[in-house]
C-alpha cells in the first residue's frame, strides 16, 4: 500500500498539484513513521520534499517552514552517511537541492516577516554557490527587509542598515545578469557612483552587443538619484525620442516620474497618461498620474483623475498600489482619517511605497498634527532623500510649530540639495520676503527668485514671487507686464488670479473680473478667485473694490496670521552668518550621509506656508519646548541682533557672485 500510495504522491507533485499533494503525503508519512520495516531513508525523505514544497506553494509559509528546518537537518544527516539516494533524487528535482530549499525557508521567513532569520539563512549558503536568485533575495533584504511602515517604528527602522552587503550582493547579481535593471536602480539609489555601475555592467561576461540605450538609462537613474530631476528627464526623453525604444511603458513611467519629482505635473501627466494608455494595470504610473492630476491644476484633471480611481475600484484586486489610490482619493476630498486607514494597509503591504510613506504625512500636516508628521517626513527622508516634497513639508511643519531654526536648515538643506530647481530657491526667496521684517533682507528674497526664474523661465511659483516683490516695491507695471508675459506664454490660474487681485487693488474692476475669470476657467475651485468676485460683487462695479476687501496678491496666506485664539506675529526669520555662507557654496555633506540616510508646478503647493496653522499650532504648542529659538526671534525683532544675524550687503554680494557661477 506504501508504494501505490508513494507513486501516486509522486504522480500529484509531478502534475504540479500541489493542494492534492498535502493530504496524502501527509498520510504516507505517518505510514511511514508507524512501520519501520518497510521504511527507507530515501522514500521518508522524498515524502517529506513533496510535502515541504507542496506547503511552499499553496503559501503555508508557516507550516513550509518547519518541514524545510527538519529537511535540511535529515539532508545534513544523509551526507554524513554518504546516501548515494541523494544525488538521484537531486538530479531529477533542481528545486531539491540544498541552495534551494533554504532560498525557500529563507523566503518563509520573510513572508511571516523574521528578516533577520532570512537573512542568517541566506547567509549560511557559501558565496560560490550563490545564484543571482540567491543574492537578489539577499540584496533585497539588506536593503529593504527591515523595520515596516508603521509610524511605531523608529527613524532609521526603513534606512538600509546594511548598506555594504546590499552593495555586494547587488553587484554580484549585475555581474552575472547586466541586464537586471532593478538591481541597477538599487544600486544608484544607495549611492554607488554611476561610473562604477557603467563599469560593472560593460565588463560582464554576458552583456550583449548594442547597449548604447542601457548606458544612457543608467545615467538617467544616475541623475535623478542625484537630485537632479529635469537633466534626467532630457536623458530618459534622448532615449525616447532617439532610438527604437520610443513609447515604450517602462520609458514613459520613468520620464513620467522625473518631471514629477522635478515639480512640474502637466508634463509628468502627458507622459504618464501615454504610458497608462499603452498598460492600464501599471499600478505605478495610475498612482503616479493620479498624484500629477492632483497637484497640477490642470483642466479636466478632476475628471480624469476621477476616472482612474473608478478604475481601480472596479478591480477587485487589493495591492499595495491600489490602497494608495482609495487613500488618494480620502486625500482629495478631505477625509484624511480615513485616508490614514488606507495609507496604513497600502504601507502594511509594502513598507518602502514612496508615494505611500508621503501621502501619510502630508495627511498628518492637514490634520495639523505636525510632530507626527515631522516624525513621518523623516521616515520618508531615509527611504528617498532625493525628494523635495520632504524637505518641503518640514518646512511648512517647523514653521507651524515654531521652530524657527529647523526651518531656517530645511530651505539651506533644499538649496544645498536641489542647486538645479526653481523650487529650492524659490522656497528661500518666499520665507525671506514673508518672514523677515529687515527691508534688506525682504530685497534680497528678489535675488532668489530671479535665479529661480534663471533655471526655468516658465515656473509659476516664481513668477508669483518677484511680482508680489514689484508690488511690494511699488512696481505695479513691472509686476503686470511679468504676469502678463508669462501668461500668454503659458496660461496659470494662479498667475491670472494674482493679475486678478492687483487690479481689484487698482480699483480696475472690469479688467479684474475677467482675469479672475479667466483663473476659473483652469481651476474652477479656486477659492480666492471666487472671493475675489464675490467682493467686486459685494462693493458695486464699476466702483471696484473697497479697502476692506483688498487682499495680498500672494497665493497663500502668508500675511493673514490671525487664529482662533487671538493674533500674533510671527518670529523674524534668520538666517545665520554660517548658513548663509553655505546656501550658494557647494555642499559639504547631504543628507544623503547624514544621519538619516543617503514638483509641485503650482503655487499653493510648492512654496507656500499657511502661517495661519502655525498660529494655531502655537496655541497648543509646549511653551519651554523651544524657548532658545523663541528668545533669539524676539531678540531679532527688538533690533539686539541686528549685527550677528541680519544678511548684510556685503555677505549678499559674495551670495550674488556664487548664484552667477
Amino acid at each position: 500500500m506504501e508504494n501505490a500510495l508513494f507513486t501516486n504522491v509522486k504522480k500529484l507533485y509531478d502534475h504540479q498539484l500541489y493542494e492534492c499533494v498535502i493530504p496524502p503525503a501527509s498520510l504516507l508519512s505517518t505510514l511511514l513513521q508507524k512501520d519501520r520495516n518497510i521504511a527507507t531513508l530515501e522514500m521518508e525523505y522524498q515524502v517529506q520534499l513533496y510535502l515541504a514544497n507542496s506547503n511552499y506553494k499553496e503559501r503555508h509559509f508557516r507550516i513550509a517552514m518547519r518541514q524545510l528546518d527538519d529537511l535540511l537537518y535529515q539532508r545534513r544527516t544523509m551526507i554524513r552517511y554518504k546516501n548515494a539516494c541523494l544525488v538521484a533524487i537531486e538530479s531529477a528535482y533542481a528545486q531539491f537541492t540544498d541552495v534551494e530549499l533554504r532560498r525557500r525557508l529563507a523566503d518563509c521567513y520573510k513572508e511571516i516577516g523574521e528578516f533577520a532569520k532570512a537573512i542568517a539563512t541566506l547567509n549560511t549558503i557559501p558565496v560560490k554557490l550563490r545564484t543571482p536568485r540567491v543574492n537578489l533575495m539577499l540584496a533585497r533584504l539588506q536593503h529593504r527587509g527591515r523595520g515596516s511602515g508603521t509610524m511605531g517604528t523608529s527613524i532609521a527602522s526603513l534606512g538600509c542598515r546594511n548598506k555594504k552587503e546590499a552593495i555586494l550582493a547587488y553587484k554580484d547579481v549585475v555581474r552575472d545578469c547586466p541586464m537586471a535593471l532593478q538591481a541597477i536602480d538599487a544600486l544608484l539609489e544607495l549611492g554607488v557612483d554611476g561610473n562604477e555601475v557603467n563599469s560593472l555592467v560593460m565588463s560582464a561576461g554576458t552583456t550583449p552587443n548594442n547597449i548604447d540605450w542601457l548606458i544612457t538609462w543608467i545615467k538617467g537613474l544616475a541623475q535623478l538619484y542625484d537630485c537632479d530631476h529635469k537633466e534626467a528627464a532630457h536623458t530618459f526623453l534622448s532615449l525616447n525620442d532617439g532610438t527604437q525604444l520610443r513609447r515604450n511603458e517602462h520609458l514613459l513611467v520613468a520620464i513620467g516620474k522625473c518631471y514629477y519629482y522635478h515639480g512640474t505635473p502637466i508634463l509628468a501627466a502627458y507622459y504618464l497618461a501615454t504610458a497608462v494608455a499603452r498598460n492600464p494595470n501599471n499600478m505605478e504610473a495610475v498612482g503616479l498620474l493620479s498624484l500629477a492630476y492632483d497637484v497640477g491644476k490642470m483642466p479636466e484633471s478632476e475628471q480624469e483623475r476621477e476616472r482612474l480611481y473608478v478604475q481601480v475600484a472596479a478591480e477587485r484586486e487589493f495591492t499595495a498600489g491600489h490602497w494608495f489610490i482609495h487613500a488618494l482619493k480620502m486625500n482629495s476630498i478631505g477625509k484624511y482619517e480615513r485616508g490614514l486607514d488606507f495609507v496604513e494597509r497600502c504601507l502594511d503591504m509594502e513598507s518602502h511605497h514612496l508615494e505611500g510613506l508621503l501621502l501619510r504625512a502630508r495627511m498628518l500636516s492637514s490634520l495639523e498634527r505636525f510632530t507626527e508628521a515631522v516624525v513621518a517626513y523623516r521616515v520618508v527622508q531615509t527611504v528617498a532623500p532625493f525628494r523635495f516634497e520632504i524637505y518641503k513639508g518640514l518646512f511648512h511643519c517647523y514653521v507651524s510649530l515654531r521652530r524657527i531654526k529647523e526651518a531656517e536648515a530645511m530651505c539651506t538643506w533644499s538649496i544645498r540639495c536641489f542647486r538645479s530647481s526653481p523650487r529650492s530657491y524659490t522656497m528661500m526667496g518666499r520665507t525671506l520676503f514673508h518672514f523677515c521684517n529687515r527691508e534688506k533682507v525682504k530685497i534680497s528674497a528678489r535675488r532668489f527668485a530671479e535665479k529661480a526664474l534663471k533655471i526655468d523661465p516658465d515656473y509659476a511659483p516664481a513668477v508669483a514671487l518677484l511680482a508680489e516683490i514689484y508690488k511690494e516695491e511699488g512696481e505695479l507695471k513691472s509686476a503686470i507686464k511679468l504676469l502678463e508675459t508669462h501668461v500668454e506664454r503659458a496660461p496659470c490660474a494662479d498667475l491670472f488670479r494674482i493679475l486678478g487681485d492687483i487690479m481689484s487693488s487698482e480699483k480696475q474692476s472690469i479688467k479684474a473680473l475677467e482675469y479672475y475669470y479667466l483663473a476659473l476657467g483652469l481651476d474652477s475651485k479656486d477659492p480666492q478667485a471666487l472671493m475675489g468676485i464675490e467682493a467686486l460683487k459685494s462693493s458695486g462695479i464699476p466702483d471696484g473694490s473697497s479697502s476692506d476687501d483688498k487682499r495680498s496678491t500672494s497665493s497663500s496666506s502668508f500675511a493673514d496670521t490671525s487664529s482662533a485664539g487671538g493674533q500674533q506675529s510671527e518670529p523674524d526669520f534668520v538666517l545665520s552668518d554660517n548658513y548663509v555662507s553655505q546656501i550658494l557654496g557647494d555642499p559639504v555633506s547631504s543628507p544623503a550621509l547624514s544621519q538619516h540616510g543617503d514638483g509641485t508646478g503650482d503655487i499653493d503647493v510648492d512654496v507656500d506656508v499657511d502661517v495661519d496653522v502655525a498660529a494655531a499650532a502655537d496655541a497648543d504648542a509646549d511653551p519651554n519646548a523651544h524657548a532658545a529659538e523663541d528668545a533669539d526671534a524676539d531678540r531679532l525683532v527688538e533690533g539686539e541682533v541686528e549685527a550677528s544675524d541680519t544678511m548684510t550687503e556685503t555677505l549678499w554680494h559674495d551670495a550674488d557672485t556664487e548664484m552667477n557661477n
